[in-house]
């Protein structure tokens, strides 16, 4: 018995510690590789887009890759990329950036295999607004994250998809439609990665209940840091992740897209159950 209760203590006891590594707030100091970080940033940059398929959705044209080499039976994960506001428009290809691309990269395309799908908004996907009562930025959806959202609908019904693992990530607008669309829809993402935007406070509930990265640095002067510490000090839940990059400004932290650790964070999620059979309880 007392054994068992020594390697009861001792499981407990790892399961803490590694929550506590993939959860709750970090201050980064260490700053990466420059060098390194601009040379991969120019590789991506550079990349041919060709794995993403040019396609359209209703007023929403988008790009798509699929994983490298289907296997019968199987369902894959879908990551939904959403573009900053530099990205607005309609030639379809703006929007593929380092979040897009990074997934196009031999390694990362062979060990994360996923549908990644990433949108083109036409006009701004989330508009910020003065929140009176907390005296800052808030975020709101525009009327294409509703669109986007029926398109990852429609995508799961041809395509074998995994709808347990369905994840979104951005920077900036996108960050910022991160937020919204997780308030949009709860029952749809496994788990979201928000870098640099501005945060919705309107849907607490669906983003604390909801495994969420948000990265931002506190340099950032175009989409100050302030507006996601309050989030961070409001979220409770154990389901948040927050870091905060010293001296780093409005720019995605290149451990993000020079390493795995993005996708293997959101591949360690998935929910348990889908919000349709949750109904049919």
């Amino acid at each position: 018995m007392k054994k068992l209760l020594f390697l009861c203590i001792c499981g407990l006891s790892s399961w803490m510690a590694n929550a506590q590594k993939n959860t709750g707030y970090s201050l980064i100091r260490i700053m990466p590789d420059k060098g390194k970080a601009d040379s991969i940033k120019n590789v991506l940059k550079e990349m041919d887009p060709h794995p993403f398929e040019a396609l359209s959705f209703r007023t929403v044209r988008y790009r798509l890759m699929k994983p490298a080499a289907l296997q019968k039976h199987k369902r894959y994960p879908l990551v939904l990329v959403l573009h900053g506001s530099g990205a607005v428009g309609t030639d379809n290809i703006s929007q593929l950036g380092l979040l897009a691309k990074l997934w196009a990269q031999p390694r990362v395309r062979r060990s994360y295999p996923a549908f990644v799908v990433a949108p083109q908004f036409p006009e701004r996907s989330s508009n910020y607004v003065m929140d009176s009562s907390r005296h800052t930025l808030v975020s709101v959806p525009g009327p294409n994250i509703n669109t986007v959202l029926a398109l990852v609908d429609s995508l799961k019904k041809v395509l074998p998809v995994d709808g347990r693992r369905i994840y979104v990530i951005g920077f900036s607008m996108g960050a910022s439609g991160v937020f919204n669309s997780i308030g949009q829809r709860p029952d749809l993402f496994a788990a979201g990665v928000a870098i640099s935007g501005i945060p919705d406070f309107d849907h607490l509930p669906a983003l604390e209940a909801t495994p969420l990265w948000v990265v931002h640095g506190n340099a950032d002067t175009e989409n100050p840091y302030r507006t996601d510490s309050m989030l961070i000090r409001t979220l409770q839940g154990r389901q948040l992740r927050a870091w905060e990059i010293d001296q780093l400004p409005h720019e995605i932290f290149s451990d993000l897209y020079t390493t795995d650790i993005l996708p293997e964070w959101l591949f360690s999620h998935s929910r348990w159950f889908t919000w349709q059979s949750s109904m049919q309880q």
